[in-house]
C-alpha cells in the first residue's frame, strides 16, 4: 500500500476517533469518557486508539490545536496573494472566522465544557495572528490610539461575541454573526438613557 493511502487511512481513523470523543464528551462529560467507549463509538479497537493517541489528554489537545489553527487560517484565506486590504473590506475574513466555528461547533462546545479557558485560547490565537500575520494601520487621531490597547479592545469584543454565540447554542447563522460583529465594531453610541435616576 502506498504511503499516501496509509496517510489517508490514518487521517480517517484519527478523524473518526476525534468525532467519537467529541460526541461522548457532549453526552456524558470529559471525566466520564473511557478509551474503550471512544474506540467502540468510532468502531475501532483499543489497540487502534493507542496507535494514534497516548490517552484522552493527547486526543483533546489535538482537537484544540486543530480548531485554533483553523481560526488563524480562516482569517487569511480570503486574501491569498494580497499585500493589504481596505478596512471596509474585511467582511470575507470575518465570515470565514464564523463559518469555521459553525462548521466545528461540536468540537468548540466540547472544548468549552472541558475548560472555559478556550476563550483565552481564542483571544491569544487572534492576537498572535494580528501580530504575526497582519497589522492594522490606523487613521491618525487626537489623541492617537495606543495600538496594543486598540487590539486588546477589538479582540476582547470579538471573543465576547463568539462566546455569546456559543452560549446561545449557535442560534444565529455565521453570516448573521459576521454582519453583527462588523456593525458593532463600526458603530458609535449616540447617547445613554438612564433607567433609574442617578
Amino acid at each position: 500500500m502506498t504511503e499516501q493511502k496509509l496517510d489517508r487511512r490514518a487521517r480517517r481513523t484519527r478523524e473518526a476517533i476525534q468525532a467519537a470523543f467529541v460526541e461522548l464528551i457532549l453526552e456524558k462529560g470529559y471525566a466520564a469518557v473511557t478509551i474503550q467507549e471512544v474506540a467502540d463509538k468510532a468502531d475501532y479497537n483499543r489497540g487502534t486508539f493507542y496507535k494514534h493517541y497516548v490517552g484522552k489528554e493527547e486526543l483533546l489537545k489535538e482537537i484544540r490545536e486543530v480548531f485554533l489553527k483553523g481560526i488563524r487560517e480562516a482569517l487569511l484565506r480570503p486574501y491569498k496573494g494580497m499585500d493589504q486590504v481596505e478596512a471596509t473590506k474585511i467582511y470575507p475574513s470575518t465570515l470565514k472566522l464564523f463559518e469555521h466555528i459553525e462548521c466545528h461547533k461540536k468540537e468548540f462546545k466540547a472544548l468549552i465544557t472541558v475548560h472555559r479557558g478556550i476563550s483565552e485560547d481564542l483571544y491569544n490565537t487572534l492576537r498572535t495572528s494580528m501580530r504575526e500575520d497582519m497589522h492594522m494601520e490606523m487613521e491618525p487621531g487626537d489623541p492617537p490610539l495606543d495600538y496594543e490597547l486598540m487590539l486588546s479592545y477589538r479582540l476582547s469584543a470579538t471573543v465576547g461575541v463568539i462566546m455569546h454565540w456559543a452560549d446561545t447554542d449557535f442560534k444565529y447563522s455565521a453570516e448573521y454573526m459576521a454582519d453583527q460583529l462588523l456593525a458593532l465594531v463600526n458603530s458609535k453610541i449616540d447617547h445613554i438613557v438612564f433607567k433609574t435616576k442617578p
